[in-house]
C-alpha cells in the first residue's frame, strides 16, 4: 500500500468551503485509487466513502463515470482529488452527468477531469457547499458543468471546453448556474470553444452570483450571459470571439422561458469585451419583460462587429447607468440609461491589434472618469484611482497591482450616483 501511504502524507484535511468561514475539517481516511491501490476506480472508493474522507485518485484515465451517493457534513466534507497529474474520468455520461453529483452536499472535486460525455459533463441538482477547483470538462454533447438549484458553490481555476457538441439542441450551457442556484462564485476559469453560451446565469431571483477574473472566449455565444436573474456581478473578465452573428460578448436578457420576466441588480464592470460577432454587450428582451437597476461601469469595448453596446429592450425601471466605459467602435445609442463619462474611439490603447487594451500615458481616458459607482480596483487589481482621478475603461494607468480579497461579497464602490 505504498501509494496509499504516499497519498495520505501528501494530503492535508484542512479545507474551507463557501459559507463555512475558516473552520478546520476533522481529518478522515484517505482512500487511494489507482494501479496498486486498494481501489481500482473512483466509483469503488465513492461507494464506501464517509464524511471527512479524501478519495485520492492517481493520475490516469478511469472509465465508467462517477456517481456521488454520500453527503459530507459541515466540518467533514468529502474530497475527491487528483494526485500526481491529471485524473480523467470517462464514460457515457447522460442526463445525470459523467460526474453525477445529484443533490449531495459538502463535496469537493479538485484536480479532476471529465471527458467525452454523451450527456452532461458534471451535473449537480439541489446540493450545497460544493467546490470545483482545477476541474476540467473536456467535451460533452450537452452542458459542461451544470448547477441547478444549488447553493454556496465555488468554481475556480477550471477549464471548460468542447461542450454542447449537439449545438443549439443541447441542454444547458458550458457552465450553467440555473433555476434557483444561489451564492455561486466563478473565478479564474477558462471557458472556451464551446457550442453554446460560455457562462450562463439564469432564472434565479436573489442569485448573489459573482463571475470574475475569467477568460471566456470563442464560444458560440454569448460568452457570458445573464438571463432573467437578479443580484449578479460580472467583473474583471476578458471575453472575446463570440462566434454567432447574433451573439454578444456579454449579454443581459429576459427570455420567454422565464416565469418572472425580470432582470435586476446586475453590475457589469472592469471587463474587456472584444472581437465578438455581434456587440461587446447587448441587452435583449425576447417579447415581454423588465430590466431594472443595471450598472455598466468602467468596461472596455473594442473591435466588436456590431458596436460596443446594443440595447434591444424598451421596458426599464429603477436606476440604470452607463458610465466610465470606452466605446472604441463608435457612438452608442444609450436609450433609457443615465450615460456619462464614456469615451468614444481609441483613447490610446497600448497594443489593440495584440489584444492589449491598457491605457498609455497621455491618453484622454486617464483621470477622465467619474468616482460615482466606480469600482475600487481595475481589471488588474490596481486600486482606483491611481492618479488625480478615475480612469475610463477597464484599466487604471499606474499604481501598484494588488488583488483585493474577493470572496462571496460585493466589492466596494466609491459612491452612489
Amino acid at each position: 500500500m505504498m501509494l496509499e501511504r504516499a497519498c495520505a502524507l501528501a494530503l492535508v484535511a484542512v479545507v474551507v468551503l463557501p459559507g463555512t468561514g475558516s473552520a478546520t475539517a476533522a481529518a478522515g481516511r484517505v482512500l487511494a485509487v489507482g494501479p496498486g491501490a486498494r481501489y481500482a476506480t473512483p466509483q469503488a472508493a465513492a461507494d464506501v466513502v464517509r464524511p471527512g474522507d479524501t478519495v485520492a485518485i492517481a493520475a490516469g484515465t478511469y472509465p465508467g463515470g462517477l456517481t456521488i451517493r454520500t453527503d459530507g457534513t459541515p466540518r467533514r466534507p468529502i474530497t475527491f482529488t487528483g494526485v500526481g497529474g491529471p485524473a480523467v474520468i470517462t464514460g457515457a455520461g447522460g442526463p445525470d452527468g459523467l460526474l453525477a453529483v445529484g443533490n449531495h452536499s459538502w463535496q469537493r472535486f479538485l484536480n479532476l477531469a471529465v471527458s467525452g460525455s454523451r450527456g452532461f459533463g458534471a451535473h449537480a441538482n439541489g446540493g450545497h457547499d460544493l467546490e470545483f477547483g482545477g476541474f476540467t470538462v473536456d467535451g460533452s454533447r450537452d452542458g459542461g458543468l451544470v448547477l441547478v438549484g444549488t447553493s454556496r458553490v465555488s468554481v475556480h481555476s477550471c477549464d471548460i471546453h468542447g461542450t454542447n457538441a449537439r449545438g443549439t439542441s443541447a441542454d444547458h450551457e458550458a457552465l450553467s448556474i440555473a433555476s434557483g442556484s444561489r451564492d455561486v462564485e466563478v473565478r479564474h476559469c477558462r471557458v472556451h470553444d464551446n457550442g453554446e453560451e460560455g457562462i450562463d446565469v439564469k432564472y434565479t431571483d436573489h442569485a448573489r452570483v459573482k463571475i470574475h477574473d475569467n477568460v471566456v472566449t470563442d464560444n458560440r455565444g454569448p460568452n457570458i450571459y445573464v438571463d432573467s436573474a437578479t443580484s449578479v456581478d460580472v467583473y474583471n473578465n476578458v471575453v472575446s470571439g463570440a462566434e454567432n452573428s447574433t451573439k454578444a460578448g456579454i449579454a443581459l436578457a429576459v427570455e420567454d422561458y422565464s416565469t418572472t420576466r425580470r432582470l435586476a441588480e446586475v453590475r457589469v464592470f472592469n471587463n474587456v469585451s472584444t472581437g465578438n460577432a455581434q456587440a461587446g454587450l447587448s441587452l435583449w428582451v425576447e417579447s415581454t419583460g423588465t430590466m431594472s437597476d443595471v450598472q455598466i461601469v468602467n468596461n472596455t469595448f473594442a473591435g466588436n462587429r456590431l458596436g460596443a453596446v446594443v440595447i434591444d429592450a424598451d421596458r426599464f425601471r429603477g436606476h440604470n447607468v452607463l458610465r466610465n466605459n470606452i466605446f472604441a467602435e463608435g457612438p452608442v445609442d444609450t436609450g433609457p440609461f443615465i450615460s456619462d463619462h464614456n469615451m468614444t474611439g481609441d483613447p490610446g490603447f497600448a497594443d489593440p491589434a495584440g489584444g492589449d487594451f491598457h491605457l498609455t500615458a497621455g491618453s484622454p481616458a486617464v483621470d477622465a472618469g467619474s468616482p460615482r459607482l466606480a469600482p475600487a480596483f481595475d481589471l488588474d487589481g490596481t486600486p482606483r484611482p491611481a492618479g488625480a482621478g478615475h480612469d475610463v475603461g477597464a484599466y487604471e494607468l499606474g499604481g501598484t497591482t494588488t488583488r483585493p480579497g474577493l470572496g462571496l461579497r460585493r466589492p466596494g464602490c466609491a459612491g452612489r450616483s
